[in-house]
């Protein structure tokens, strides 16, 4: 019971899906094995009517599915990050692909018999808010804006968005820096942005004790300001997981 009612409170954020209508799923999907050993993983390759995902273990599936950071995910058995997965799904006739996150969700609860809850805990967290010259960001064009959770391009030294808002350039601060980053500044609307900091900057440590070069760059670039605090964690706990049966 938990997981349908956090499926249907998932669904309804996703587009074209309300409370009334039964969530989307796939129509098929085969799950395989990668023994490769291979370092390339992409969790989030959709096109036309086909979601894939290569070489991905359980926590890759899950931040995507629920977008969440690989900090926030509990409870999960040892292999959850170390088996690795083909998936090659087709979606039902008429589906909207930008609701792919639902039907993993789905496909990760029939297949890898998944349960799961949120909990909320507290912890330490960045807010993210206007610095005192105002904000250095650059509106995009209403074309940019394309798919749900923003178009990034990142390393570990920089992070590029096109048609981004700035709740989607918080989440992708929290992965980058490991450690809860939360959009508190008030700007609407989506935006082109380039941050790049020093190449040893790599946040060894991650939150409090992570090297404070990106905090500078992020005044300096994009006019905004990182201040810590304490705050409610938003954590996604595993209650079951077991490992698919191959196809």
């Amino acid at each position: 019971m938990k997981f349908s009612v956090f499926v249907l409170a998932a669904t309804c954020a996703v587009s074209g899906v309300t409370a009334q209508s039964p969530p989307p799923a796939f129509e098929v999907a085969s799950i395989k094995q990668n023994a490769s050993g291979s370092l390339n993983a992409n969790a989030a390759r959709v096109a036309g009517d086909r979601y894939r995902a290569e070489n991905v273990s359980l926590i890759s599936l899950l931040r995507v599915a629920y977008a969440v950071q690989e900090f926030q995910i509990a409870g999960q058995p040892a292999w959850a990050n170390v088996d690795r997965f083909d998936i090659d799904a087709k979606m039902e006739a008429g589906a909207n692909p930008r609701d792919w996150p639902v039907m993993l969700q789905r496909l990760l609860a029939d297949r890898f018999k998944l349960t799961l809850h949120r909990e909320q805990r507290e912890g330490p967290i960045y807010t993210l808010v206007v610095g005192s010259s105002g904000p250095r960001l650059t509106a995009a064009e209403p074309s940019k804006r394309s798919n749900p959770g923003g178009d990034f391009s990142a390393s570990p030294t920089q992070i590029i968005g096109t048609g981004v808002t700035m709740a989607e350039f918080a989440m992708r601060l929290s992965r980058s820096m490991g450690i809860t980053v939360v959009d508190r500044t008030g700007l609407t609307g989506a935006f082109d942005l380039k941050l790049t900091w020093p190449v040893d900057d790599q946040f060894v440590g991650r939150g409090a004790s992570a090297s404070p070069t990106i905090f500078t760059a992020i005044q300096e670039q994009l006019g905004l300001r990182l201040q810590s605090g304490r705050g409610p964690v938003e954590m996604l706990i595993v209650d079951r997981a077991e490992r698919p049966v191959p196809d």
